[in-house]
């Protein structure tokens, strides 16, 4: 079947492919994806307000009141901190991880550290949050069951326990994390001494290992003068570290490269999920032995090469076939084609990728439908 590269938005299509008909070509479906209004509110934000944002309240407890303080990042991760007012200070509860906001405009879900997850009602368009009970229903009292939103972000600074795949590399420690996912540099102070010495006498070399902190999340000055501050582990007290390479429990981590990874949602506010009606589902494969990608919108066949330099991913201009199906799927396809010309980063969360923007930002979430073949690399 014939293809047909993928051009740049930027480019100026050629004058056959414009003589192309309407819905073939594929630098068609990406000139005619229309870029979202300025200054218009995505369903994310409409529900929630723009991010990042605080939320606090004083919610009764079965011992006394509690101050819960609920940060929201645009990356998916939040910051959760409970004060309980008739404890002593120890007592009071740090917590990390992923937030999900429920299709169509439904439950925040906070999944963090603790065996069950948080459920919020976001209400009056994010200005307020409700605390739902444990099994996410509302709880009937008639006292107090809200957190207000903050003028302003005012962002914790948690200190719990971390789990993360620890490295060391060219002077510069990082930090995944396994609740968030994140990667963040690591300060040498606390116990990093402690820490460090028992990674290279892990004889690592570079390549991470689980490790378990006492950890502090705050700002330090970043390594490059032109970022300012940013977010760092401070490890307050160094517990242990994993002599071989393990994933964060509970996962089952699979290479990036060798496996079919399918579409599980789109991350550009308009609805996520592949339609049904979908000819084929919507897949990449980076292959294991060479710099070439292949896969599907929904309609087309994709293939073409990718550039990977650790957790940097980027896709070099595509080719496609030039079938044409119906509407909504060719304008999902669309969709899907433009976030792929965006993605420069990637990460696996929960045996999940996440394929991520410059601002590492979410475009696309895959799950993986098939293991890696023989011998494939990761």
């Amino acid at each position: 079947m014939p293809m047909q590269a993928v051009h740049r938005r930027s480019r100026v299509a050629s004058p056959r492919a414009a003589a192309l008909p309407s819905g073939l070509a594929l630098s068609l479906l990406l000139s005619a994806a229309a870029p979202a209004q300025a200054g218009k509110a995505t369903p994310m934000e409409t529900v929630l307000g723009p991010l990042p944002a605080t939320w606090v309240g004083q919610i009764p407890g079965a011992s006394g009141p509690i101050r819960w303080h609920v940060d929201l990042a645009p990356d998916g991760t939040f910051q959760l901190r409970q004060t309980y007012l008739n404890r002593a200070p120890d007592q009071n509860f740090d917590d990390i991880g992923r937030w999900q906001l429920e299709p169509g405009g439904g439950r925040l879900v906070l999944r963090g550290g603790r065996e069950a997850p948080v459920f919020l009602q976001p209400i009056l368009g994010g200005s307020a949050l409700r605390k739902l009970s444990l099994e996410g229903q509302p709880i009937p009292s008639r006292l107090n069951d809200r957190l207000t939103r903050l003028g302003q972000p005012a962002p914790i600074d948690p200190r719990l326990q971390l789990l993360g795949q620890f490295r060391y590399l060219a002077d510069a420690p990082s930090l995944q994390l396994c609740a968030t996912g994140r990667t963040l540099p690591v300060a040498m102070e606390g116990d990093y001494l402690a820490l460090e010495r028992a990674y290279l006498l892990n004889r690592a070399a570079g390549e991470p290992r689980l490790v378990n902190v006492e950890g502090l999340i705050t700002n330090r000055p970043s390594m490059e003068e032109s970022q300012g501050m940013v977010r760092t582990v401070v490890p307050v007290r160094f517990v242990s570290l994993q002599s071989d390479a393990q994933p964060c429990p509970g996962t089952t981590e699979m290479p990036l490269r060798g496996t079919d990874w399918q579409l599980h949602r789109l991350e550009d506010g308009q609805d996520p999920a592949p339609p049904a009606a979908a000819a084929r589902p919507v897949q990449l494969r980076l292959d294991p032995d060479s710099d070439r990608v292949s896969g599907s919108g929904g309609c087309n066949r994709l293939m073409g090469g990718f550039e990977l330099d650790g957790r940097k991913l980027r896709f070099l201009p595509l080719a496609s076939t030039r079938m044409a199906c119906p509407e909504p799927l060719m304008t999902f396809e669309r969709r899907f084609f433009s976030a792929v010309e965006l993605v420069r980063g990637w990460r696996i969360e929960g045996g999940d990728l996440m394929l991520l923007d410059a601002d590492d930002r979410v475009l696309l979430r895959f799950v993986a439908v098939a293991p890696p073949a023989a011998g494939g690399g990761s």
